[in-house]
């Protein structure tokens, strides 16, 4: 299937916010279309406003997927196509002279297989994440602080540019928003049993991250949401609440009684996950304080409302 890229002005993605924002209907943002910010090639697709069930019907007590919890997005959002290349990622480095936690702290974990799985290798970061790759890639071996200063980056260049709407910025997805973004809504294409189509993971990746958008994009046109990279998300690696609740941001805090690990939330399966199943599922999650600069971890970036 041919990529397809939908290519607006910034200024014209700015104007559909605040009208949605104005008008506080759901009409603005049905008629927001994607928007490339063209000198990034950062497409940003619309986010709905809806409900879904966050996690996994079939999941039992003690999951980490349990219980499924009925959410509703109420806000306007946008999140990124694509996870944040490794070309995406260049500019910001080149623009500010910032230095990863990987470059600054020797080195990085890679993926090895086996009962190990990862281990630590000295000198590898981003630039060289233990495997070839391009600009087209997903940019690996981001840590969430590495992660959040490129979105603070990115929110003031296009401030000072005059193409950012009002109380909003650049940020990471909450893991509702995430998983709304995965399944397109409360269904959503079956990626779990036939993952193949739309990700690369273990069962087809050769061991190694591969370019971005090269698999098919969901129903709403987000590319890579399983497989490829592990995506950050916002929110404490937390339980699920429960019941019904409006625009979650999961725990208040690492030391909140509903954290799982006090770290922030992986989500998406990276390129080495095992599938087809439950590696492969829009449901899965995991973190882990001892591997959170790894070559198979990135992120995307959202548009949304200031938290």
């Amino acid at each position: 299937m041919n990529r397809r890229t939908f290519i607006r002005s910034s200024a014209a993605l700015a104007a559909c916010i605040t009208l949605l924002v104005l008008a506080g209907t759901e009409f603005g943002l049905a008629a927001a279309e994607s928007t490339t910010i063209a000198d990034l090639s950062l497409t940003l697709v619309p986010l709905q406003p809806g409900t879904f069930t966050l996690g996994n019907i079939h999941a039992k007590e003690g999951s980490d997927e349990y219980p499924p919890t009925r959410v509703t997005l109420a806000k306007a959002a946008w999140l990124g196509a694509t996870e944040v290349t490794v070309g995406q990622w260049r500019r910001f480095t080149d623009s500010t002279g910032y230095r990863t936690e990987a470059e600054t702290n020797h080195g990085m974990f890679v993926w090895i297989g086996g009962p190990t799985r990862f281990a630590k290798r000295a000198g590898l970061s981003w630039r060289d994440p233990g495997y070839p790759q391009d600009d087209t890639y997903p940019v690996a071996g981001i840590s969430w602080h590495d992660a959040q200063k490129f979105c603070a980056w990115l929110t003031a260049r296009e401030k000072a540019a005059g193409r950012l709407p009002e109380g909003y910025g650049y940020t990471l997805p909450t893991e509702a928003q995430w998983e709304y973004a995965c399944r397109a809504g409360d269904t959503g294409p079956d990626m779990e049993k036939a993952p193949g189509d739309y990700a690369w993971f273990a069962g087809n990746s050769d061991g190694h991250a591969h370019p971005v958008a090269t698999k098919r994009a969901n129903a709403w046109g987000f590319y890579d949401m399983i497989g490829n990279a592990w995506e950050w998300c916002l929110d404490w690696y937390g339980k699920y609440p429960g019941g019904e609740v409006t625009d979650p941001k999961g725990p208040a805090s690492s030391t909140a009684k509903e954290v799982i690990r006090p770290i922030r939330e992986n989500r998406g399966n990276g390129w080495n996950s095992a599938g087809p199943g439950h590696g492969t599922s829009p449901t899965n999650r995991w973190s882990s304080p001892d591997l959170d600069l790894r070559n198979n971890l990135g992120f995307r970036v959202a548009l949304s409302p200031a938290q």
